[in-house]
């Protein structure tokens, strides 16, 4: 009896640790992870993709997207394991749904992709909607799937000003005066600062 008690109180006094350090973090079995905060369940607030509207000498915009990596509980990273995770939502054009398909072999979660608005597939980002959307995921080693199911997450947009000047870049050019045995001996070297925007 003592025994199990002592187990009891061992079990509480892990629980709490865990609380209190964030290891019994309330993850949903499979989603994808932006920035330390996981969604997997449209109930969850939505993710914000921010872009940049710059000011100052450099005016420009940055369009709103956020960098993510996808998890599953059930499945953890193994060597040879790939992750598919396609955006079903109604609505994209084209006839093939946004999809991102990325290594799954080490760590925890992903290899890292980009989401960001949009209404086709396109390259490496992960288009989305504003709203909520509908993914379908699969693991897969070689072609053989072994895990599959679905998820879904919902997406807002949030812009921040920032003030962006242009900086003086050093531009160099270089001529030779002159050769012996084919090589340059003497080296003329001239330049400019160059007022550009990054």
């Amino acid at each position: 009896m003592k025994k199990i008690l002592g187990l009891i109180s061992l079990a509480i006094v892990a629980l709490m640790i865990a609380v209190k350090t964030g290891y019994a973090q309330d993850l949903p079995l499979v989603g994808i992870l932006f920035d330390g905060r996981s969604v997997g369940d449209s109930r969850q607030s939505p993710v914000s993709l921010v872009g940049i509207r710059f000011t100052g000498e450099c005016p420009g915009e940055l369009s709103p997207s956020t960098r993510a990596r996808f998890f599953s509980k059930s499945t953890r990273p193994a060597p040879e394991l790939r992750a598919v995770v396609r955006n079903v939502t109604f609505g994209f054009s084209g006839e093939q749904k946004p999809f991102t398909d990325r290594e799954y072999f080490n760590g925890d979660v992903s290899e890292g992709f980009d989401v960001r608005f949009g209404d086709r597939h396109e390259g490496r980002f992960l288009a989305v909607r504003p709203g909520e959307n509908q993914f379908e995921y699969e693991i897969r080693r070689g072609n053989q799937p072994i895990e599959t199911g679905k998820f879904s997450a919902t997406f807002d947009s949030r812009t921040i000003e920032q003030e962006r000047d242009a900086r003086l870049v050093w531009r160099e050019t270089k001529s030779c005066l002159r050769y012996e045995h084919r090589r340059c001996v003497q080296e003329l070297v001239s330049g400019y600062y160059d007022r550009t925007c990054y």
